[in-house]
């Protein structure tokens, strides 16, 4: 009995490691996202170096590497990914060799890349600048007069890019005439036409047919859910979503979304705070915490954050708003008056708005100036203003 306790402890504690390591990693991975936001690409590098074991910071590197033209050690990485993930590796090692003007290497790699899965299609190859130093060169015309596709699979990216350019009813019209094809890929693409025309019905039925763990299936189930108002199953897509896609910040809000529509809103500021941990500055992250804060009566919280949007964007009369009813709340009624002064100056009709600047000034024994907000507010039909209005202001 002892060694079986035993062995669920340490069952237990490897479950909590790795978990931790995840954790940190992800945080790592997000912070030089944060970092190349914000031109600081020399901090990203050396978050990159410090992870070299592991794919996701390898394909990061490789990228920014070859990006900036430094082929040697964009070379070197795209070798260390091939350990993890060789036809990512080849596509990479293609575009260096095609940037460094070395035709016969590119297109041997680029082959490579388009036997394998998860390649690449033609109209995503040829948007790599690198491609364009050999796109003239007998190497590349012979490597592409040999058919690189079959015929579904060039349907298929037709379909994407129709679904990219909003032709929707195009794009089905081209699944409908593939009668003889039944694939994932297939209903996948159905599934994401429809949830674009936003027919939420058959984009569930023909993503439900795909029944697939890949992460793109998943995440368009997640959207769809969520935008069909189907939170209670969008909470369980959105747990699987986070395992199987973790280094999709925008998971995090989305989830953190999600839960607030399922009044989980502690859980949910586990998310906004792990996302603000690396991109403090975000403002839908910062908006959707503070809303999370309000939600959970954690009202010096949502001070804090409102008053760093408004700094941010004072054009958002939202922003005014949700800081002067806090300020209301906390009877502070001359900042609650300027932050609905401000809102005011933008929606100078807003009944709700002119009501509380009434009862602003009604704190501050200001009687005039209380019953020129009332009356306005009246006026847009507050049934609370027409009160106030009758009881104080009707012999001024």
């Amino acid at each position: 009995m002892g060694e079986r306790f035993a062995h669920i402890a340490l069952m237990l504690l490897f479950a909590v490691c790795c978990n931790a390591q995840i954790d940190d990693l992800q945080r790592d991975y997000f912070r030089a996202q944060n970092f190349v936001l914000h031109g600081e690409t020399d901090s990203a590098v050396a978050i990159w170096q410090s992870h070299e074991d592991t794919e996701e910071f390898l394909l990061c590197f490789a990228d920014y590497l070859i990006d900036a033209e430094q082929y040697s050690q964009a070379l070197d990485v795209s070798r260390k990914l091939g350990d993890f993930n060789s036809s990512e590796a080849q596509f990479r090692m293609s575009r260096i060799y095609a940037g460094m003007g070395f035709a016969e290497e590119s297109v041997e790699y680029l082959g490579m890349h388009l036997s394998g899965k998860n390649a690449r299609t033609y109209s995503q190859i040829i948007r790599c600048k690198e491609f364009e130093s050999i796109n003239r060169t007998s190497e590349w015309r012979e490597f592409w007069d040999t058919p690189r596709y079959s015929k579904s699979d060039e349907v298929f990216a037709d379909v994407e890019y129709n679904i990219s350019q909003q032709h929707y009813d195009y794009a089905i019209e081209m699944l409908d005439a593939m009668s003889n094809t039944k694939s994932a890929r297939r209903n996948y693409l159905y599934a994401k036409a429809y949830y674009g025309m936003e027919n939420f019905v058959l984009a569930t039925k023909y993503i439900e047919l795909a029944n697939s763990k890949d992460k793109d299936v998943v995440g368009l189930r997640f959207a769809i859910q969520k935008a069909s108002g189907n939170y209670a199953s969008a909470y369980e897509t959105g747990k699987s979503l986070l395992a199987v896609d973790r280094y999709n910040a925008e998971n995090l809000l989305d989830f953190a979304d999600v839960c607030m529509h399922q009044k989980k809103y502690l859980e949910a500021r586990r998310y906004t705070g792990r996302y603000m941990q690396c991109f403090s500055d975000n403002e839908r992250a910062l908006c959707l915490d503070a809303m999370l804060a309000l939600s959970a009566e954690c009202k010096d919280d949502a001070l804090v954050e409102i008053s760093q949007l408004i700094a941010q964007n004072p054009s958002n009369t939202d922003y005014f708003k949700m800081r002067g009813e806090l300020y209301y709340d906390y009877a502070m009624w001359e900042l609650a008056s300027y932050d609905f002064s401000m809102a005011l100056d933008i929606t100078p009709d807003d009944a709700r708005l002119n009501y509380l600047m009434g009862m602003c000034w009604y704190n501050r024994a200001s009687l005039e100036k209380s019953c020129f907000y009332w009356r306005r507010a009246a006026t847009g039909k507050s049934h609370e203003a027409a009160e106030m209005y009758y009881l104080y202001c009707e012999g001024e």
